[in-house]
């Protein structure tokens, strides 16, 4: 039950993105606990417990950073509680579950020809893949395979859709609320455009798109607004380029509105089965959960950062359920935190095996 006392401590601290450093001290002493050999850190607020010395460099990632509790618990989200076999509370699932079962996990593990880092990371739910990158830049690490953790049932996840946010820009003209046929109302046009988004999404084949902001500048209600600004979540598939995106929204906007990227675009990616880490990935499941099914995520990692922009093979696993995530009563399943701590522990033997003809 030490995984699941762990677990709780961290869900007691608030973290929100850019605000990990009481959950990062936490994590600290853990690793310090468990017998890492080594702590590493970078400014942002990384941090990284280190074992072996091996050629085969493995990284283990999951984000510290939770979403916003919002409303409608039914138990305090702060305040982890046990029922019916889950652990309730906001970060059970995303991703403080998964990121206690890697420490755990990491702590047991088999490191023989291995260097395994297990690291804490930042800024997630804002900027899939900066903490990671920061992590990477000021330590210089480069590793020959990540794995992310991130809610996925158990099962191995080859890859991720994409993100990237948009703004559209609406323009129309202001006048007396009095009198509204003397304006152009930019809200009334935003909403027609919305529509359209709607029947864009409707058309889409494994990629999505939700209008999830409108606001206008007016401070006053008493003004026919000159602008109004939709906020757009695109997850896109591997394959799809940036500029295609912003083309399809371009076209059912008039010449004096405009298409603004308010994010970057992080990058979609999928690995293919039969490379050596999937391999090894199925390997381990199959050894230590008796299945060996893989999936693809529908949301964003920091995958996109390891295996979209840099190219290092990648794979994602961890306890919950995705559906979970960000949810009012957000919870996790303890048995399988458990069965996630046994298959980080196999892992890198099971990775060795597969790399074995590298290490040579």
């Amino acid at each position: 039950m030490q995984v699941i006392n762990f677990l709780k401590d961290i869900i007691r601290i608030p973290s929100l993105s850019g605000e990990e450093s009481k959950v990062a001290l936490r994590v600290k002493d853990e690793f310090k606990k468990l017998g890492y050999d080594k702590l590493l850190y970078s400014t942002g607020g990384n941090v990284c417990g280190v074992r072996g010395n091996g050629a085969l460099k493995i990284l283990y990632d999951a984000h510290m950073d939770v979403v916003e509790p919002g409303e409608n618990w039914k138990t305090p989200p702060y305040e982890p509680t046990e029922k019916d076999g889950y652990l309730i509370g906001r970060g059970a699932v995303d991703d403080k579950g998964p990121l206690a079962s890697m420490i755990y996990g990491g702590a047991a593990a088999d490191i023989t020809d291995v260097t395994l880092y297990v690291l804490a990371s930042v800024n997630e739910e804002v900027a899939e893949g900066n903490g990671l990158k920061e992590f990477f830049d000021e330590t210089k690490i480069k590793p020959d395979v990540v794995v992310i953790g991130e809610p996925s049932q158990l099962t191995a996840a080859v890859g991720n859709r994409g993100r990237i946010g948009l703004r559209i820009d609406i323009a129309g003209q202001s006048a007396h609320a009095s009198d509204p046929s003397d304006g152009e109302n930019a809200l009334l046009r935003a909403a027609d455009v919305i529509r359209k988004i709607e029947e864009i999404n409707k058309q889409l084949d494994g990629e999505s798109v939700a209008a999830t902001k409108a606001s206008t500048p007016n401070e006053n209600i008493n003004i026919i607004p000159e602008k109004c600004s939709i906020f757009l979540d695109y997850r896109s598939k591997p394959g799809t380029k940036k500029a295609d995106i912003i083309q399809r929204f371009k076209k059912i906007i008039k010449d004096k509105d405009k298409v603004v990227e308010i994010t970057p675009h992080y990058k979609p990616w999928i690995m293919k089965k039969d490379t050596p880490l999937i391999q090894a990935a199925v390997k381990a499941q199959r050894q230590v959960l008796k299945k060996s099914q893989t999936k693809f995520w529908g949301f964003c990692t920091n995958g996109s950062y390891s295996a979209g922009e840099l190219n290092v093979p990648s794979f994602g696993f961890g306890p919950g359920v995705e559906k979970e995530c960000h949810t009012s009563g957000e919870k996790i399943k303890i048995n399988d935190i458990n069965k996630a701590v046994k298959y980080f522990k196999a892992l890198p033997q099971f990775i060795r095996e597969e790399y074995r003809d590298t290490l040579k």
